[in-house]
């Protein structure tokens, strides 16, 4: 399931997302998160987390940290409360082959950091609501793959300290600012990244510095369409909920 130059190897559906680090990946000291916002508003998730009550996070795959490692990361789905209105979160049970994860990059542009692939139906739930509790069942069947979600994703990469406190992101400023966006169409054939720029700050711990993300997809039904382009930074969670 490994994309190390494209995606040929890449099945119908599926989603292959790279974390590149600084250093040495740090699971016990580090949480690692990637946050997935599938409303498409095309809005990045940001750290501040309670702060904005979670606006824009749909997803997120966290690693390390209190979460551990496992062969099978865990996956929650983050959602407003029809009752109390504000967000709550609970874990998406998942068929252990959905979900592809290596504490090693393969090969890239990175020497450090993790990826994930993962069968993109697995973030395709429709959100709670009074009359419908959570999905709970692990036993999804793909295709089809787009019923809850908008094709438009964005995508953030944050780490969080011992005390969930954030750490590091894509931004440049400081872990809380969305001063980037990063972006893919679910519905085309998808080769895309965004490298940080170089500036003067670094994180103490190289293991939690981020670098980039790199992004491979496989879209459904066989269609192929001409690669994203490389993102670029724009013009602010992260306390998991």
């Amino acid at each position: 399931m490994n994309a190390p130059t494209g995606n040929a190897l890449l099945p119908e559906g599926q989603t292959l997302i790279r974390f590149d680090t600084a250093g040495q990946l740090d699971f016990a000291n580090v949480a690692y998160l990637i946050v997935f916002n599938t409303t498409g508003n095309d809005q990045q998730p940001t750290a501040q987390g309670y702060n904005s009550d979670f606006k824009n996070w749909s997803y997120f795959f966290v690693v390390g940290g209190a979460a551990g490692v496992a062969s099978n990361p865990p996956l929650f789905q983050v959602y407003q409360d029809p009752v109390s209105g504000g967000s709550k979160s609970f874990q998406v049970p998942y068929a252990t082959n959905s979900v592809n994860f290596q504490a090693t990059i393969p090969s890239g542009n990175s020497a450090f950091g993790f990826q994930i692939t993962f069968n993109r139906c697995l973030l395709d739930r429709v959100p709670p609501s009074a009359n419908q509790p959570p999905d709970t069942s692990s036993n999804r069947i793909c295709p089809p793959f787009l019923n809850g979600t908008q094709p438009l994703w964005n995508v953030s990469l944050f780490t969080l300290d011992r005390g969930s406190n954030p750490i590091d992101s894509l931004s440049t400023t400081n872990p809380n600012s969305a001063d980037y966006k990063f972006d893919f169409d679910t519905s085309v054939q998808v080769n895309r990244n965004y490298f940080k720029p170089a500036t003067n700050t670094t994180v103490s711990n190289p293991g939690a510095q981020i670098t980039g993300i790199e992004v491979f997809s496989q879209p459904p039904n066989g269609v192929v369409a001409t690669s994203a382009p490389s993102a670029t930074p724009t013009s602010s969670a992260t306390r998991a909920p």
